[in-house]
């Protein structure tokens, strides 16, 4: 019989929402078959939250809570909570989702553990309120990929995956300075250019609590966000100044069809002052410089990448995904 090393961290990050962020410390706690511990960082959540939060933790051992006092972003969020922790996989759960039964991370973990080509797996994500596929959550661009089956991919989405430790701290771990939205992609990128994979196993769900009418504010900092860091992003990765430059214009051009250019216009100067701070730091840049074997890895999950600039442009007219 095959033995596997069932030990892995479980990591939450939680901020005032302390209903939500109890359920899912709770579901992790449920999970069995598994050798776990629960990390989990607060980002400043308010004192009566916090202290509902400790009560609720005296009970349960196996979890530790960093009270951070601030808010440090998702990823200098999850790199505290993963250095909080050594065990060989690590499992990011959002405060707002549950594991959808009691053997998802022994499930998790399993497979992690049979498959050492493997950096990182991406989870199923379901609508906690009607069981149906998150699509506020989907951010897989490959034609043909489908919620219910598995794919080979180049990213995992945030509120539900497991990374393999070694190869998480060997690329440096999560870029601190992206704060919010895209952090995923930067890391996935590198850790793949280590010569492993990722893959989406849909048998690994958790569920979201997500409503289903959720409506994205892309004008009160999202866009912002996803501006800024995918052009700084693009940068590290070497991508040269036309593309960059046409990046730009397909990004102002979907900020002016959302009615929210000043947010684009706002995210390049922030994206100019952060590129320039990275060409000029010591930062190890070696983890950037793409093999051919993960560009050709890349272009094969992401197809559209091979699109010319005209089409990519034209496809900047359409809405940003459920705006509000």
């Amino acid at each position: 019989m095959t033995q596997y090393n069932n030990q892995v961290d479980v990591i939450i990050l939680s901020w005032n929402r302390v209903d939500d962020t109890i359920a899912a410390i709770a579901s992790t706690n449920e999970q069995v078959d598994v050798d776990k511990r629960i990390l989990i960082v607060d980002q400043g959540s308010e004192s009566e939250n916090l202290r509902r939060i400790e009560h609720f933790l005296r009970d349960i051992p196996c979890a530790e809570l960093n009270k951070l006092g601030k808010n440090v972003g998702v990823a200098g969020g999850r790199n505290i909570a993963a250095g909080m922790g050594n065990a060989p996989y690590i499992v990011a759960l959002d405060s707002d989702a549950v594991f959808a039964d009691s053997r998802m991370l022994a499930r998790a973990v399993a497979h992690m553990d049979a498959a050492p080509q493997l950096c990182a797996i991406g989870f199923r994500i379901v609508n906690f309120f009607n069981g149906e596929n998150d699509a506020t959550s989907w951010d897989y661009p490959a034609a043909g990929c489908h919620p219910d089956k598995r794919f080979a991919t180049t990213r995992f989405i945030g509120a539900g995956h497991a990374i393999r430790r070694s190869t998480f701290e060997s690329v440096g771990a999560y870029d601190e300075r992206l704060f919010f939205c895209g952090e995923e992609i930067d890391l996935c990128y590198r850790m793949l250019n280590t010569g492993l994979r990722i893959e989406y196993v849909p048998e690994i769900a958790i569920r979201h609590k997500v409503a289903p009418e959720h409506r994205v504010f892309w004008g009160k900092g999202r866009y912002f966000y996803t501006v800024r860091n995918s052009m700084y992003t693009k940068y590290k990765y070497g991508e040269s100044t036309f593309r960059l430059g046409a990046a730009a214009l397909a990004f102002l051009i979907k900020g002016y069809a959302n009615r929210i250019p000043g947010e684009a216009l706002r995210a390049f100067k922030a994206s100019f002052a952060m590129c320039r701070a990275f060409k000029n730091s010591v930062h190890d840049k070696h983890a950037y410089q793409l093999s051919a074997e993960t560009r050709s890895y890349i272009l094969s999950c992401e197809p559209w990448r091979k699109d010319g600039v005209f089409s990519k442009l034209r496809r900047q007219f359409v809405g940003l995904p459920h705006q509000d």
